[in-house]
């Protein structure tokens, strides 16, 4: 499965596969809409649209090759390199869109490996990818993810869906000029895994001045870190964004309450364990569109194309040192 083979060391990736990158690139970035169609109760507007929104590379240098790359990225015009000493430096690359760092000294004492290499593929034209692999990636060995983001944008309104856990989970609501929601965190940003929802299109607005044409554009972004990488794939199966009607219960008093849960989250640790059961179940039935499911099927849907740039990153390209 592609998670089993997600985050394995380049040694690891070329024996298992006999796949050479040969500098190909596809537009990893652009996966589009599928047109598969869900059932009944999973029905949304349209698929959304899935990619990679940050990586974290780590590997070693060896002294040899530290000693070619100090150098190369030295006369570099488009890297901007500090901090530079014999068995460390410091490095951003591609109009700042890289950051790259390495530390021999901090990485023998944590027992970790010593290079870091950071960047949103989203922002990266093929040939910058193909520039980044060849002049910077190909230089470790043993290398490996250690952070992923997976971006789901819907061209839907996620204002008023709601993130459910079977497990106990840190929700934060960050709220806009007009009372509606526009960003919402659940987890902690060191843990794990971290889950933001927002309104992409005002984001884009607020800080770049790019108008998005679509009417809605709302990200679902899981950041996923550390032991949580190798289960990518199951990394929402925990999760719920739903869009309860509560107004179709029948009971006034039920109303009432999945009103309160929804819009007061601390009154979920004064029910009993049987009442949360209770509730819990009742948004699920009274949601008919599951936004998790919808995810998992555009994921198992471009599974092959994730894979090949997980591959493009990981093995070996085919060039002199």
């Amino acid at each position: 499965k592609l998670r089993s083979r997600f985050f394995m060391s380049r040694k690891e990736q070329e024996i298992h596969s006999n796949q050479s990158t040969s500098q190909e690139v596809t537009n990893y970035t652009s996966t589009g809409y599928s047109n598969s169609r869900l059932g009944a109760h999973f029905v949304c507007k349209s698929h959304p649209k899935l990619s990679f929104d940050g990586m974290t590379i780590v590997g070693n240098l060896n002294k040899n090759n530290a000693q070619k790359l100090s150098k190369f990225m030295s006369i570099e015009p488009q890297i901007r390199l500090w901090d530079m000493l014999q068995t460390k430096f410091k490095a951003k690359a591609l109009q700042e869109k890289v950051y790259i760092e390495y530390d021999k000294v901090k990485a023998d004492t944590w027992d970790r490996r010593n290079m870091r290499v950071e960047f949103n593929p989203n922002k990266l034209t093929h040939e910058e990818m193909l520039w980044l692999k060849q002049n910077i990636i190909d230089y470790m060995e043993d290398d490996g993810f250690t952070r992923i983001d997976l971006a789901f944008d819907f061209e839907d309104d996620l204002s008023d869906y709601y993130a459910m856990s079977d497990k106990a989970l840190k929700k934060t609501v960050l709220y806009g000029v007009n009372g509606m929601p526009e960003t919402k965190y659940f987890g902690v940003r060191d843990s794990e895994r971290f889950i933001r929802i927002y309104n992409k299109k005002k984001e884009r607005k607020d800080n770049a001045d790019i108008e998005i044409a679509s009417k809605h554009l709302w990200r679902v972004e899981i950041e996923l870190k550390r032991n949580m990488v190798d289960y990518w794939n199951d990394c929402f199966n925990d999760l719920r964004i739903l869009k309860p009607a509560w107004a179709t219960l029948e009971s006034v008093k039920e109303q009432a309450m999945v009103y309160l849960l929804l819009h007061e989250e601390s009154t979920w640790g004064k029910l009993h364990r049987n009442s949360r059961r209770k509730y819990k179940q009742i948004l699920q039935e009274i949601s008919p569109i599951d936004l998790t499911e919808l995810m998992k099927l555009t994921l198992r849907e471009n599974e092959k194309q994730l894979q090949k740039q997980i591959d493009f990153w990981l093995l070996d390209a085919k060039r002199e040192v």
